[in-house]
């Protein structure tokens, strides 16, 4: 086999390239773990407006009888299980992209979250939740300097 510098390529160019294919399949044999364990993590959203935080997570092909969400020590719980519509039949896999198996997520909500008025729904493959901000949170509250 003929070295990348054997054709006047700089004398690294050969190592950088090994090193690129090692870490490219390294990241595929992550992945492949990741399927075959039946753990996987829905890609995922969070952000704040001054009200409420919001979270948008892709749960392709799951309704909302198939996903939980729970409130545990200060900790929005979302969990859930992908079933491969395969599942039970012998096939050769062109390609494999989806994750399937049992997912969670967690979310430490901050002090200012409203637990009580928390609200979820499914909404084209997304699960949105709504997290309220407690209403004295809401409200900027000026503090006075005094003179002593």
């Amino acid at each position: 086999m003929t070295r990348s510098h054997d054709r006047g390529d700089p004398p690294n160019m050969g190592h950088r390239l090994d090193r690129l294919l090692d870490e490219a399949w390294e990241k595929f044999d992550l992945e492949q773990r990741i399927r075959e364990s039946g753990s996987w993590q829905p890609a995922t959203d969070a952000y704040e407006t001054p009200e409420e935080y919001i979270i948008r997570m892709e749960l392709a092909g799951l309704s909302k009888e198939e996903v939980g969400i729970e409130l545990r020590g200060g900790e929005l719980v979302v969990y859930g299980q992908r079933l491969s519509s395969c599942e039970g039949r012998r096939l050769s896999h062109q390609m494999l992209e989806r994750f399937f198996g049992p997912f969670a997520r967690r979310f430490r909500l901050p002090r200012e979250a409203d637990p009580e008025g928390i609200r979820a729904w499914m909404e084209h493959g997304l699960l949105v939740v709504h997290v309220p901000k407690s209403s004295t949170s809401r409200h900027k509250q000026r503090i006075e300097v005094i003179e002593e």
